[in-house]
This record gives C-alpha cells, sequence and structure tokens, in this order.
C-alpha cells in the first residue's frame, strides 16, 4: 500500500511543475512580435520580452482584440515589428515588414541610458509581408524598460498602429464590428 502511495506521490510531483508550465503560458494573440535594434546591454530576448510587457493588455488578449474582427484570417502571418533606433534620420516604416534585419538598420541601435540620446521607434504591423499599419514616436533622454517613459512610448506606437481600437484590425476602419462568439 505505502509504494502505491509512494508513486502516486511520485507522479504527481513530476508531472505537477509541466501542468504549471501550461497553464502560466499567455494565450497566443493572433500576431508575432519582433523587436529590432535594442540595446547592445541587454540581451535582445529580454529585451524582446520587456518591449511584450509594455505592450497594453487589450492588444495581448485574443478574446478582446483584433482576433474576432471581421477581415482577420487564421491562416494570415500577422507581425508587430518594432525598431528602435538613435539615429537622427528617419527610418522607412514601409519596408518592415519585408526587409531582413540587418536591411532595417540603417541608424545606430538605441541607447537607452543616454541622458543626451533621442530613441525612436517605428514600427509596422504587417500582414505576410505587407503594412496595414505604421507608426513612429521618440522619447528624449534615459529610458529603460523600468521607467514609465519606456512604457508609454510602446503603448503610444501600439496605439498608433490601431487607431480604432485594438479589436479592429488594423486596415479594415472602424466599421469593422467585433464577431459575435
Amino acid at each position: 500500500m505505502s509504494r502505491i502511495l509512494l508513486t502516486a506521490l511520485v507522479a504527481i510531483t513530476l508531472t505537477g511543475p509541466a501542468r504549471a508550465q501550461t497553464a502560466d503560458q499567455p494565450p497566443d494573440p493572433g500576431f508575432s512580435l519582433e523587436v529590432r535594434g535594442g540595446p547592445t546591454d541587454i540581451p535582445p530576448e529580454q529585451f524582446r520580452r520587456d518591449v511584450l510587457a509594455a505592450l497594453p493588455p487589450d492588444l495581448l488578449d485574443p478574446a478582446r482584440n483584433f482576433t474576432r474582427a471581421d477581415g482577420y484570417q487564421r491562416d494570415g502571418r500577422y507581425r508587430m515589428v518594432l525598431l528602435f533606433h538613435r539615429g537622427a534620420e528617419e527610418v522607412a516604416t514601409g519596408n518592415l515588414c519585408t526587409a531582413a534585419q540587418a536591411q532595417t538598420l540603417p541608424a545606430p541601435p538605441a541607447k537607452l541610458k543616454d541622458l543626451r540620446s533621442t530613441t525612436h521607434l517605428v514600427a509596422a504591423f504587417c500582414e505576410n509581408n505587407k503594412p496595414r499599419a505604421s507608426a513612429r514616436d521618440q522619447t528624449v533622454g534615459e529610458t529603460g524598460p523600468q521607467q514609465a517613459s519606456f512604457r508609454f512610448l510602446v503603448a503610444d506606437v501600439a496605439k498608433q498602429l490601431f487607431p480604432s481600437g485594438f479589436d479592429v484590425l488594423p486596415g479594415v476602419g472602424a466599421a469593422a464590428p467585433v464577431a459575435s462568439p
């Protein structure tokens, strides 16, 4: 009897973390996020997670975002591409959807901890390598993922990409209502 209990306890212990990891993963928001031009002192994957955390929650929630709107194609390849840079020249947003990362870095990557630097952010929301919407914004002075200025910069650009609200697919317009469940 004690062997059976011990075996059951071991089985529960071993399967518990796997179940917890699955339950803790956020639902698929219906698009992928590409972050380019991050600062050199933050690992790229960590910076991507920081940017993801700064996006508005309604955009990331498939129950409330554009994935339920008319015009959304489940087989479409939707991407949000964000390019941080500190260059003086304007980066073209039109090629963010088609160009490789190396080709979209004409300006130096962002230096978030430089008080005299301007951090520019250009973005595009893409469907199958075609831009549906583009946006740009900037912040001056030191900023970073833990600061409000960084979070506002990312959130403001996301709002520019979805001018009719996060529940409407960009380029479709406010006339496209959210499909009922």
